[in-house]
C-alpha cells in the first residue's frame, strides 16, 4: 500500500557542505566587531562561502570598500544615536539582513577580588558595549532583519557569564545579561529571527587589555581539554549557528574546551 501524501524535505536535510555554501551564498552578512579575532575568521569564511559581508566598527567611515570586496560602516555601540543612524545606512545601503554576528565590546583586566579598581567609565562602556548596545542594535536591526532571507542573529557572549569569573565583574555581568536577553528576544523575534549565543573561553588574542599570562596559564589549567580555543574554532560555530542549526534559537554553545563544566 502506497501513500499519495507528498513529504517535502525538511529545510535542514541537505548535506553540511551544500547547506553552508546555499546559506552565505549572497546573503548579506554583517560582523559588527569585525576588524581582527573572531570577526575577521568570520568575516574571511563568510566571503569564501560567496557572501556580502560588511564589517561595522568605530573606527572605520561607512561606504568604504577593500579590494576584497568587503564593504565598511561605522557604528558606536555605547552611543544610541550612532546605533540609529547605521540602521539607516543599513536600510538605504543593503536592504536586509541575512546574519548579523556580534563580535563587538570593550574590555580590561580588573582582578575579581580588587572590585574597588572597577571605576565608573569602565563599568558604563563594558556594560554599554556588550550587553545595552547590542539590544539597541537588535532593536533597531529587526526591521531589515526580517527582510533578510532565514534571517539569524549570533552574538558571541563569554564562557564567565556562566563561570563569573572573567576579566572582570562588569564584563561577567554584561555577558550574563546577553544570554538572557538572547533567550527573550529568540521569543520576541519568533518565527522570524533566530538568535543563538557563542561562548568562548579565553582566546589567544589581544582583545582584553592588561591580562595576565598567568590568568590564561589559570584558564588553560582548568578546562578540561588543556588548552585554549582557536578564533577558527569560535568562528566555525558561529557559521554553522547562523546556516546549519536551521532548528536552534535562544541557546548558547559554548566553544570553551568544557571550561564551564
Amino acid at each position: 500500500m502506497t501513500s499519495d501524501i507528498a513529504i517535502s524535505p525538511a529545510p535542514g536535510s541537505q548535506p553540511l557542505d551544500a547547506l553552508l555554501r546555499d546559506g552565505f551564498r549572497d546573503a548579506v552578512v554583517v560582523v559588527v566587531g569585525g576588524a581582527g579575532g573572531i570577526g575577521a575568521q568570520v568575516v574571511e569564511q563568510a566571503k569564501s562561502l560567496g557572501a556580502r559581508v560588511v564589517v561595522a566598527s568605530r573606527s572605520t567611515p561607512s561606504g568604504e570598500t577593500t579590494p576584497a570586496g568587503v564593504r565598511h560602516a561605522c557604528v558606536d555601540l555605547t552611543d544610541a544615536a550612532s546605533i540609529r543612524a547605521f540602521a539607516d545606512w543599513v536600510g538605504h545601503e543593503l536592504g536586509r539582513i541575512d546574519v548579523l554576528v556580534n563580535t563587538a565590546g570593550v574590555t580590561r583586566s580588573v582582578p575579581l577580588k580588587a572590585i574597588e579598581l572597577l571605576d565608573d567609565e569602565t563599568i558604563d562602556v563594558v556594560m554599554a558595549s556588550n550587553a545595552g548596545g547590542v539590544l539597541k542594535l537588535i532593536r533597531d536591526l529587526a526591521p531589515w532583519l526580517r527582510a533578510g532571507r532565514e534571517p539569524c542573529v549570533v552574538n558571541v557572549s563569554s564562557v564567565a557569564a556562566r563561570t563569573g569569573v572573567g576579566s572582570n565583574i562588569a564584563y561577567v555581568g554584561a555577558k550574563a545579561a546577553m544570554d538572557a536577553m538572547t533567550v527573550s528576544l529568540a521569543k520576541a523575534l519568533a518565527p522570524d529571527i533566530r538568535l543563538v549565543n557563542v561562548a568562548p573561553s579565553a582566546l589567544e588574542t589581544d582583545f582584553v587589555k592588561g591580562r595576565s599570562r598567568e590568568f590564561v596559564d589559570r584558564t588553560i589549567a582548568a578546562t578540561p581539554q588543556g588548552r585554549l580555543a582557536t578564533t577558527t574554532e569560535v568562528a566555525n560555530a558561529i557559521l554553522c549557528a547562523a546556516r546549519l542549526l536551521t532548528m536552534t534559537t535562544g541557546s548558547t554553545i559554548f566553544v570553551d574546551g568544557g571550561r564551564h563544566l
